[in-house]
């Protein structure tokens, strides 16, 4: 026969709202940990986009601490540096940038020293760098001192709607940077799949350029 008190029954009926109680409390601490481990936005996918209209902000953007890697879908390469067995060379391609490279005052012939290299999140150095990181090296081998992120980058410069090879492109809401090679092409750190490669302009949407000539 069982024998148990008021105060042993009152305690049993307690127990399960303690215990949810507890339960709610490990989720919320064990959300904040995972939170804190990987950036809001790592690996964003930007769907392909055609007719992407241009702008110029009409405001100077808030810096932001770092920059979130993106996927978006290989175009055309120029044979410059290690591709990916995925991605098709084009000799007009190579003819184009080739061409624009001087023009460009060495900018695009030392942004196409990156192509197939890797990309690091949060990374400054030669083929270890995010997108900010990759345009901050190009500009700094010509002399110019450019901010840390993309959207410093973007504040720092002067939009233009008549972007020349060199030139940066600012692409999703500031978040995504990378420098303007001609004929609707641009070259970028993309993400640690796909590394440091040439892709259209289109393939996500476009803020607008800003320049540092």
């Amino acid at each position: 026969m069982a024998f148990f008190t008021r105060s042993s029954a009152r305690h049993r009926a307690q127990t399960p709202s303690h215990l949810v109680r507890t339960t709610t409390l490990a989720a919320a601490v064990g959300a904040a940990v995972i939170g804190s481990v990987a950036p809001a936005q790592a690996y964003a996918e930007a769907p392909a986009t055609s007719g992407t209209a241009y702008s110029t902000p009409a405001t100077s953007p808030a810096p932001a601490a770092s920059q979130a890697p993106v996927t978006v879908q290989a175009a055309s390469l120029p044979a410059a540096g290690a591709a990916t067995s995925s991605l098709s060379p084009q000799s007009s391609d190579i003819s184009e940038i080739s061409a624009t490279s001087a023009a460009a005052g060495g900018i695009v012939g030392t942004a196409m020293q990156g192509v197939g290299t890797g990309y690091v999140w949060g990374g400054t150095d030669f083929g270890a760098w995010d997108c900010s990181g990759f345009t901050q090296w190009v500009y700094a081998q010509q002399g110019i001192d450019l901010p840390r992120t993309s959207q410093q980058q973007w504040a720092a410069g002067t939009p233009t709607t008549d972007p020349q090879p060199g030139d940066l492109v600012v692409q999703n809401g500031g978040a995504h940077i990378g420098i303007y090679l001609g004929g609707g092409k641009m070259i970028s750190a993309l993400n640690p799949t796909q590394g440091t490669f040439v892709h259209s302009v289109n393939a996500m949407p476009t803020v607008g350029y800003v320049t540092f000539r």
